[in-house]
């Protein structure tokens, strides 16, 4: 059991450094890499508040990786590799010891999370270190030393550093405090060691800036909330139905299933093999609890990417509560889930890192064509600048801004992808009379739910007047 598990964590490892995505094929993605030759949050490289643990660390690989979106993914990781060591310390406090190196297996294991690690996003820096900053506030709610109360603050700061998403984890400090029952003055001065820990990140990059990062910060989470976040304020779904989506297509279906039937059947058939032993410490209740409300009203619910510390905590907690009464049907039926679990990850990264997304292929077939054209985008346009295409192309939000920079190339065709199409549609404008499908690029959803699928259409105003 133990030959097998390690031999499962050896795989998820080479998958990290041999399949680390080279692409950076979204908006976010070209931030990140961007970043690495040029740190300029005004020109968006990266995009606010800066993530500089995360940049700096890319930094340091792409002193030996020429690719800078390989880099990231590669940081990702060795971060990832490195959290080994708080699951499996936690496994062996929640579980039995002689399964620690299982559940710890199975968790590295999780095939969403693989594929979420192996992009050059924060996700799974951040995600490596809320394992080491959980493990901090275990420590922390037993122990005296002034050391190991100041260990989850230094990683808050570090984690926030990497991923400013994670900010309700903090409740897991609040917590401690609570249960340890400190007085107002000890309360006072770990505060101002928590705030000193995060000015060490905010005041480098406020410095490095200059003095309009505090505007650029007030814009950046002003448009978060009412623009283009995904939050629930921007949404026009139903409450309901966004609980929904958030529970059952992000969480189970998307993350813990990594949308595998074969996987989906096996978490359901432990989930009622065990189901009245599952226990989740109060601790972690509570994390789970505040952060899925943030993901229910603060994030972007089309990106199940989310999600993942969700997933992670929750699974953690499955595994340990399925092998607390080990039979030898159980046992193999958790090995085959090891088994499959990484099987699907490796394959799914392997296909990730190996095959164009949409948005490069958009790029590359357009870069051959020899008419004259314009070609207006929503999003894709920050992928078309990092690869330097020598085609005209325009991002465009506006139907009148689009008929106003149409006009301006008045001998060409023109282009709209099927975001554009979309955006349109919202203003209230009917395009079917304008548009015809030229062709559809497609790569997997999962790695890229928003732009895995892109859709180029003709505009032609003949048909309208026809």
């Amino acid at each position: 059991m133990r030959i097998v598990s390690m031999g499962m964590l050896f795989a998820v490892y080479m998958t990290y450094i041999v399949y680390a995505s080279p692409f950076a094929a979204t908006w976010d993605e070209v931030d990140f890499a961007l970043a690495l030759d040029r740190y300029d949050l005004f020109a968006m490289q990266p995009h606010f508040p800066g993530y500089p643990y995360f940049i700096f660390g890319g930094m340091l690989i792409h002193s030996f990786v020429d690719n800078a979106a390989q880099a990231l993914a590669i940081w990702n990781g060795l971060l990832m590799m490195s959290a080994t060591i708080p699951i499996y310390l936690l496994a062996k406090t929640y579980g039995k010891e002689a399964y620690a190196l299982v559940v710890t297996a199975l968790v590295h294991s999780l095939s969403y999370v693989m594929l979420m690690v192996s992009q050059p996003m924060s996700e799974g820096s951040a995600l490596a270190v809320l394992w080491w900053y959980v493990w901090s506030l275990e420590r922390a709610l037993r122990s005296d030393h002034i050391r190991v109360q100041l260990l989850p603050l230094l990683l808050f700061s570090v984690m926030l550093g990497m991923r400013l998403s994670y900010i309700p984890f903090a409740v897991g400090i609040l917590y401690v405090w609570w249960k340890r029952k400190y007085r107002f003055k000890q309360i006072l001065l770990y505060s101002l060691a928590a705030l000193m820990f995060q000015f060490v990140w905010i005041v480098a990059v406020a410095v490095t800036e200059g003095a309009g990062f505090w505007q650029l910060a007030l814009s950046f989470t002003t448009g978060h909330f009412t623009q283009w976040g995904g939050t629930v304020s921007t949404d026009e779904a139903p409450l309901w139905r966004r609980v929904m989506t958030l529970i059952f297509y992000n969480i189970i279906w998307t993350g813990m299933a990594k949308q595998s039937l074969w996987l989906l059947g096996c978490f359901i058939v432990f989930f009622f093999m065990t189901w009245k032993r599952i226990v989740v410490p109060p601790l972690y209740r509570l994390l789970l609890f505040i952060y899925f409300l943030w993901a229910l009203f603060a994030q972007n619910i089309e990106k199940p990417r989310h999600i993942l510390p969700l997933v992670v905590i929750m699974s953690f907690f499955l595994f340990v509560s399925t092998l607390q009464s080990l039979s030898r049907l159980r046992l193999t039926m958790m090995l085959i889930l090891l088994f499959s679990q990484t099987v699907i990850g490796v394959q799914a990264v392997k296909s990730q890192a190996t095959q164009l997304p949409a948005t490069y292929q958009l790029a590359y077939d357009f870069e051959q064509k020899e008419e004259r054209f314009i070609l207006f985008t929503w999003e894709e346009t920050r992928v078309l600048e990092y690869l330097r295409v020598s085609f005209p192309h325009e991002r465009v939000f506006s139907f009148d801004v689009f008929q106003r920079e149409k006009a301006m190339f008045p001998h060409a065709k023109v282009y709209v992808t099927n975001h554009v199409v979309k955006g349109f549609q919202a203003q209230g404008i009917d395009v079917r009379p304008y548009i015809r499908p030229v062709r559809t690029y497609q790569s997997s959803i999962l790695s890229d739910p928003v732009y895995g699928r892109i859709t180029v259409y003709e505009w032609r105003e003949e048909e309208k007047r026809e």
